[in-house]
């Protein structure tokens, strides 16, 4: 197995690559067009995609052109809502983009669906691309667009109820020191499998390197992964999950530990050592999306 590369953003406009004016809009490219090709390989034909915890709105626009026929956005941000729905909503006719304001953790997926002004069909593709940094309790409520609990996860449980009550397929992005063993065996718990990876090399952010002491016990309780090779400062991977229900073929918590373990031998941002990688027992894809590091990148 061989992982396929892209050296340049695909989904996202220069439009989307522009910075929001408002400090209170999360902006960090890398992880929004990770976020896209990961709903990118789960779109079919005529298919709507509910993404939970939708930001600026432009991940929910890119998929749109990507190919959904739908897009509906749910954000907790009022900010952040009211800036996606100046700068996104329906911006084409032919495939509308909405957005709502709503805590999707709260909601129960009917109460979710019904944030929709016009019905979302099936076949339904659920994506979230929560806050996903290892925090403590104290320091995880200070900074509310990255902290992602103890184990990076605390918003996945609710991710995978909504996807398995009303999705076909069901993407996530977290980082691969966000416990990616444990979020494979949630997944796989709730009948998903996972179908393909893609991985990004990314800079550790300024508040994770200020408070890295949760990062640095989940590493060296072998359930986090930091990429520590070659001349860059210490950096993670974005990992996106695409799954789908069912399927005999599945990637499981240990196979994509040893794929990050492999990738973070890597001396290039290319993860060169993936070319040798096997995963015998599981035929899914692998992509490195190989980006420059963005000038700006804005977390509240």
């Amino acid at each position: 197995m061989k992982p396929t590369r892209v050296t340049a953003y695909r989904h996202l406009t220069p439009h989307d690559l522009t910075p929001p004016s408002s400090s209170h809009v999360f902006f960090e490219p890398a992880d929004t067009e990770i976020g896209v090709w990961v709903a990118q390989d789960l779109i079919d034909e005529g298919c709507a995609v509910l993404d939970l915890g939708s930001g600026s709105g432009a991940a929910a626009a890119a998929m749109a052109r990507a190919g959904a026929a739908r897009v509906h956005g749910v954000d907790s941000g009022e900010h952040t809502v009211a800036w996606a729905r100046r700068h996104y909503a329906a911006y084409d006719g032919d495939r509308p983009v909405t957005f709502a304001l709503g805590d999707f953790t709260a909601l129960s997926p009917t109460e979710l669906l019904a944030t929709a002004p016009v019905p979302l069909r099936r076949p339904l593709v659920v994506t979230s691309n929560p806050p996903y940094v290892p925090l403590s309790p104290r320091v995880d409520a200070l900074r509310r667009s990255v902290g992602g609990g103890t184990d990076g996860l605390k918003l996945i449980p609710a991710v995978i109820r909504h996807g398995r009550a009303l999705g076909d397929g069901l993407g996530i992005t977290i980082g691969s020191y966000s416990s990616p063993r444990k979020a494979v065996d949630m997944l796989e718990s709730a009948g998903f499998t996972v179908h393909a990876v893609t991985l990004c090399p990314l800079p550790l952010g300024e508040f994770t390197r200020d408070h890295p002491d949760q990062m640095l016990l989940l590493e060296k309780q072998d359930e986090a992964v930091l990429w520590r090779s070659g001349p860059y400062p210490p950096a993670y991977f974005i990992v996106g999950l695409a799954c789908r229900k069912g399927g005999e073929d599945r990637l499981t918590g240990d196979g994509l530990m040893e794929l990050l373990r492999t990738a973070a031998r890597s001396r290039t941002t290319r993860l060169e050592t993936l070319d040798e990688a096997a995963l015998p027992h599981w035929p899914g894809l692998v992509r490195v999306v190989d980006l420059p590091t963005p000038a700006v990148r804005r977390h509240w």
